[in-house]
């Protein structure tokens, strides 16, 4: 409690000294830009190398974690804004940090706790984004495969022509990573293949394997390609009712959990109103204050899990 008085006494400080004083607004602010700078240069520079390497190596662990946070970029619209992979890890590591600190000085813990208090902090906040992206994950999916249905019986014409060609019809949460790829080919200069690359980081792994075949067939040109591009309209199909079954599924597991969940934690209640040892053993002693916590995380984690397994590209 003490060190929760003279962490708010040192922040309160602060604020005073800062809202009254010009230069040091000034400082600071030329301060974060500086380091934003770095930071932003670090990141794109680290985000652009390893977009190469996820598209070349598909199956690597490294490729399978970039995509986990990649996949909640896209579905937040913060992929569009320029926000990276390292860009998004580096923040939630500085925020862990900060956090990790602050909870262990504020509960007057051992400073040897850190380590583990940020990892689970820093697990924590990753895992609550992806619960709340879901939901939009697997909408955004399901536009990206409709999008490629209209696409590929135009592919004869040229990747980019059929782009062209339905990009109005596409829906407005793809719209703009296509329009950004027809930009980058007319008005910048790019390659087909790069920009082919960027787009498909913009669109997630669902669209990987349209984009590997769209750069090999523009690179080939024949026309008797075309029939390289008949299974993903097929895989499309069957994952639309793949998706269905397991929402349906998911649904119910989900609910019978929550039910469970429910009940436990309706008897807990009672259990701290009718007994006197059980109250004093989780509320006061450190071993049920862990206990609780372990509990916590483990309902928290096991929901998680549900969710974000639910919205997995299949």
């Amino acid at each position: 409690m003490r060190n929760l008085i003279v962490i708010g006494i040192i922040v309160l400080s602060f604020l005073c000294v800062y809202f009254f004083s010009t230069q040091l607004q000034l400082i600071l602010s030329k301060l974060a830009k500086a380091v934003g700078k770095k930071i932003g240069t670090y990141s794109v520079n680290r985000e652009y190398a390893l977009t190469k390497y996820i598209y070349m190596h598909r199956g690597s662990f490294l490729a399978k974690r970039y995509d986990w946070i990649n996949e909640q970029l896209i579905a937040l619209g913060l992929k569009r804004n320029g926000v990276t992979v390292v860009g998004y890890v580096s923040f939630w590591i500085f925020v862990a940090l900060v956090m990790s600190i602050v909870i262990v000085m504020a509960a007057e813990m051992n400073m040897l706790l850190i380590p583990v208090i940020f990892a689970i902090v820093f697990v924590v906040s990753l895992v609550m984004t992806r619960v709340v992206v879901s939901e939009r994950m697997e909408k955004r999916e399901a536009d990206i495969m409709d999008a490629l249905d209209l696409i590929i019986p135009e592919i004869g014409s040229g990747v980019r022509n059929a782009i062209v060609k339905y990009t109005d019809n596409f829906a407005p949460s793809v719209q703009g990573d296509f329009r950004a790829f027809v930009i980058n080919i007319q008005d910048r200069g790019y390659s087909f293949a790069d920009a082919m690359y960027i787009l498909s980081d913009s669109l997630g792994a669902i669209f990987r394997d349209f984009a590997q075949k769209a750069i090999f067939y523009e690179e080939i040109g024949e026309s008797d390609m075309i029939s390289i591009f008949d299974d993903i309209t097929e895989t499309n199909r069957l994952r639309r009712e793949l998706r269905y079954t397991n929402n349906a599924e998911f649904a119910v597991l989900k609910t019978s959990f929550i039910v469970s969940c429910g009940i436990v934690a309706a008897y807990f209640v009672f259990l701290m109103f009718t007994d006197e040892f059980s109250r004093y053993f989780f509320l006061t002693t450190t071993k049920g204050n862990v206990l609780l916590v372990a509990i916590a995380l483990v309902i928290f984690g096991v929901l998680s899990f549900i969710s974000t397994i639910k919205s997995k590209a299949i």
